[in-house]
């Protein structure tokens, strides 16, 4: 039986309020190992949070699997730089015939990496998510892409990095329940809505600047909270919504406007295509593979202005785009892509092996 772990390469609290908000979720990462785990893998789920402990995962996310906290070593300074003694001691006893590391540049992935991984060469693999370089890639068996504008910077770099094989790489899409994300009849609050973090590598100013002509709203909270509250007072600030009331309020938006410019293909714009939302997002990270064009627009500093008020002119547009974007997601995220994965996942294990 081939034996896979997964391991979380920031802290479960990284961004959030806590590990139980991110065992909380119901997403790639939760599901994944449950599909493995009905192939009859041996899966389990590391991660560094407050505490250490061992429960079973979900079942409503699928077969149940081990997931295993291990308490940070120090919480003072940056929560993408903790990092957990014990896990890189449980990952050097470990028998795993695969480590599959979630993200490419936290904390926990660079030690696990500088102490076990790469002194006693073991096998893992990368699934990426914001990031698409680090010391990591050289090395990896294989890499899961979240889109290809990744893989070309993977596959095509600047001329003092060598190129990762594209062979080694796969689509991975985002996993979430289409029952739970769906349209919902609701009269429309908002014609723009966002949802972030409130941190500073988001930019809010775009859609800052339309606040004044349309009705704007922003779900999240972060340390850039009170600032972004006073330069844009026009805005909605809703602070953090429970995620089981995300689908009703963007119901009630019009349009769904991604606020970041370093992501590849957020949980954030499948979720909204998914409740029937076109998405507006800027044109560099994000190719047609994340936003094709009858789901959404992509967008340039030099013409988002105009191009979102003339979206917002034409409801029929509007309906159109949202259906098509529900049938985007359904069919590019579906059960499908992730069953791909997992057979990838599979045979890497089974060499390892």
């Amino acid at each position: 039986m081939a034996r896979i772990v997964f391991v979380l390469t920031y802290p479960a609290y990284h961004g959030l309020s806590g590990s139980t908000e991110w065992l909380s979720w119901d997403n790639r990462d939760s599901r994944l190992p449950a599909l493995l785990a009905s192939m009859g893998a041996d899966v389990e789920f590391w991660a560094v949070g407050e505490e250490t402990r061992t429960l079973l995962s979900d079942p409503r996310r699928g077969t149940p699997y081990p997931v295993r906290l291990f308490a940070a070593d120090d919480r003072r300074g940056r929560s993408r730089d903790h990092v957990s003694s014990a896990l890189n001691a449980a990952a050097r006893d470990d028998p795993a015939d695969l480590f599959v590391l979630i993200g490419v540049d936290g904390g926990v992935g660079y030690k696990l990496y500088d102490q076990v991984l790469r002194p006693r060469t073991r096998r893992y693999a990368i699934i990426l998510g914001g990031g698409h370089w680090s010391r990591l890639v050289p090395r990896a068996a294989f890499i899961f892409l979240e889109s290809p504008v990744q893989g070309r910077r993977l596959t095509r770099p600047p001329f003092w990095r060598r190129a990762y094989p594209a062979a080694r790489t796969q689509l991975v899409g985002q996993i979430i329940d289409f029952d739970v994300w769906k349209p919902i009849a609701a009269e429309p609050t908002y014609d723009l809505i966002a949802a972030s973090r409130l941190v500073p590598y988001k930019s809010f100013d775009e859609i800052g600047r339309l606040s004044p002509r349309f009705r704007v709203a922003v779900a999240g909270d972060g340390p850039q909270r009170d600032a972004l509250r006073a330069r844009y007072p026009h805005i909605a600030w809703l602070g953090q919504v429970d995620r089981a009331e995300m689908p009703a309020l963007l119901a009630r938006a019009r349009v769904f406007f991604h606020a970041g410019r370093r992501d590849y293909l957020p949980r954030a714009i499948i979720e909204a295509m998914a409740c029937g939302k076109p998405v507006v997002g800027f044109r560099g990270s994000f190719d047609d593979y994340a936003i094709p064009e009858r789901c959404g627009l992509l967008v340039e500093d030099r013409d988002y202005a105009a191009r979102v008020a003339e979206l917002l002119a034409d409801p029929e547009r509007i309906e159109r785009m949202g259906q098509a974007a529900r049938d985007h997601v359904i069919a590019a995220h579906g059960p499908a892509t992730s069953r791909a994965v997992c057979a990838t996942l599979m045979r890497l294990a089974e060499r390892g092996a």
